[in-house]
């Protein structure tokens, strides 16, 4: 029986896999049950409710509504995929975070990937469809798919209100990931880095949750075979309400490091990556949302090259344009490095590896910002760390950077997998002088024990290690004074930046 997260709410449960994932057959274990209750001015502890589950009807189409806007909002839609079912190689579970001061009820409908060759006989056939309540100021988490389902699966979270974020959690015998889930569709997407060697998989995940078909074309770029459109790949269609999931590895196997982009011919949808890496006790999983557009910035809060291991930085150049970047590293305070420049030709990826760079001291947190001058980019920081912790625990990932300027307000959930933890939050300032920056409930009221921090910019604010309740534990915002970039890494891992928590927007 399927299972929820909540103080107050009732929702249901169910676990989803993934194709390229190893693992298949393993039986659902507990579906954790996170509620965040709020007291006064502190976080009071974890509460796990169990419920009988809603059902909905699955919606004939889900409209491509921009999500959670702002807690006025009439109704929000959020996107996730990448995951399987319950009994499938990489469950996922669906976490609704809720930053408003009223209870939101919300629609959570899961569909499972198509078959290869195979039309859906209609929008949304056989999809699953569950009723959820997110407390105020709390969250929900729930497993996507009917019971013991087993394939892909992908999942719409239409929310009656604003002031929500939603996220998505895939575990698998690699270790654990977390995502951010899509607030609306896009005709493109863009990949940095995935790999398809041996030990590797790599699932696309084409999702359309929209009323119309889609067609879509996929092109590959890697730093041995260039920028290819494998035949296979171009005018995928993908009908409305369904997902079609592609095995990278079917085009372009045994290749360590490759990019994708995806654009539609018609329609817009959704795309997200799983890729698998290695063995267990001996690799990891990486669930990674797509980036819509390039940016001329992106930003890494923390980073930390650990003996033994690598912190390598993949950017994209999608255009046919080349792309100088400026590569500009944060070191702690008191400390300077000269920015660095990386040539990125049209149509192709360049590679920036931490430990090769003597200017980045071992085993210190520092942040990096990848800007260009008008050509658009897309970064990607993957992190491997030596090969000496017990499986599940993940000892390789990928996280993108944060684009832009960076936010003034960030809203971080909690985590949900079991045994979790904080290893350490970093902010940093992205403006022009020093800001402060507050630690607070979803809902903007102070935390006992977090006081106002002063951060200094380019340089990270390191906050941990296992700095402990409320980071990870509860939902969280980090507000700033001026924009900054957070990040916020968790545990059980191998090492720093392995498994980030996503951050989000939450209006």
């Amino acid at each position: 029986m399927g299972t929820v997260t909540g103080s107050d709410g009732e929702t249901e449960g169910r676990r989803p896999t993934v194709g390229t994932a190893a693992g298949s057959g393993r039986r659902a274990t507990l579906i954790v049950v996170l509620a965040a209750v709020l007291v006064g001015a502190g976080i009071a502890d974890r509460l796990v409710v169990r419920v009988t589950p809603a059902p909905v009807r699955a919606a004939g189409a889900l409209s491509d509504v921009r999500i959670a806007p702002s807690t006025g909002t009439e109704s929000s839609a959020w996107y996730c995929a990448g995951g399987t079912g319950a009994q499938g190689g990489a469950p996922a579970t669906v976490i609704v975070t809720n930053t408003s001061t009223r209870p939101v009820t919300a629609t959570l409908t899961t569909v499972l990937a198509l078959a290869t060759g195979a039309q859906p006989t209609a929008p949304w056939a056989g999809a699953h469809g569950s009723a959820l309540r997110v407390p105020a100021g709390g969250q929900v988490a729930v497993t996507a798919g009917a019971p013991g389902s087993t394939g892909n699966v992908a999942s719409a979270v239409v929310v009656n209100g604003g002031g929500v974020a939603v996220s998505e959690e895939v575990s698998s015998p690699l270790g654990w990931s977390m995502a951010s889930c899509a607030s609306s569709t896009a005709p493109d997407w863009y990949f940095a880095h995935g790999a398809t060697a041996q030990g590797s998989g790599l699932a696309l995940s084409l999702f359309n949750p929209g009323a119309t078909d889609a067609t879509v074309d996929v092109s590959l770029v890697s730093p041995t075979t260039g920028f290819v459109s494998p035949a296979a790949y171009q005018g995928v269609e993908v009908p409305p309400g369904s997902l079609v999931v592609e095995n990278v590895g079917d085009h372009a196997p045994q290749n360590p490091a490759i990019a994708t982009e995806v654009s539609t011919l018609s329609g817009s949808i959704v795309a997200t990556e799983l890729d698998s890496v290695g063995t267990p006790g001996s690799g990891g999983i990486s669930l990674t949302l797509g980036s819509p557009v390039p940016a001329t910035t992106w930003v890494f809060a923390q980073n930390t090259d650990v003996a033994g291991g690598t912190v390598t930085f993949h950017v994209l150049n999608p255009s046919p344009q080349p792309a100088e970047v400026s590569v500009r590293l944060g070191l702690p305070q008191g400390s300077a490095a000269e920015p660095l420049t990386l040539m990125v030709a049209g149509q192709s990826v360049s590679t920036l590896v931490g430990q090769d760079q003597t200017r980045i001291p071992a085993n210190v947190p520092y942040a990096v910002t990848f800007s260009t001058k008008g050509t658009g980019i897309v970064v990607t920081r993957q992190v491997t760390t030596p090969s000496d912790q017990p499986a599940p625990i993940p000892e390789d990932g990928d996280v993108s950077g944060v684009p832009g300027g960076g936010l003034r307000r960030w809203l971080l959930p909690a985590v949900v997998s079991p045994g979790s933890g904080a290893w350490q939050l970093a902010v940093v300032d992205l403006g022009p002088s020093p800001t402060d920056v507050r630690v607070l409930t979803p809902t903007g009221a102070a935390i006992a024990g977090q006081p106002e921090r002063r951060v200094v910019p380019g340089t990270p604010l390191i906050i941990g290690p296992q700095p402990g309740a409320p980071f990870a534990t509860t939902p969280i915002e980090i507000v700033g004074g001026a924009p900054v970039a957070v990040e916020l890494d968790a545990l059980p891992v191998a090492g720093p930046g392995v498994v980030v928590v996503p951050a989000s927007a939450p209006s």
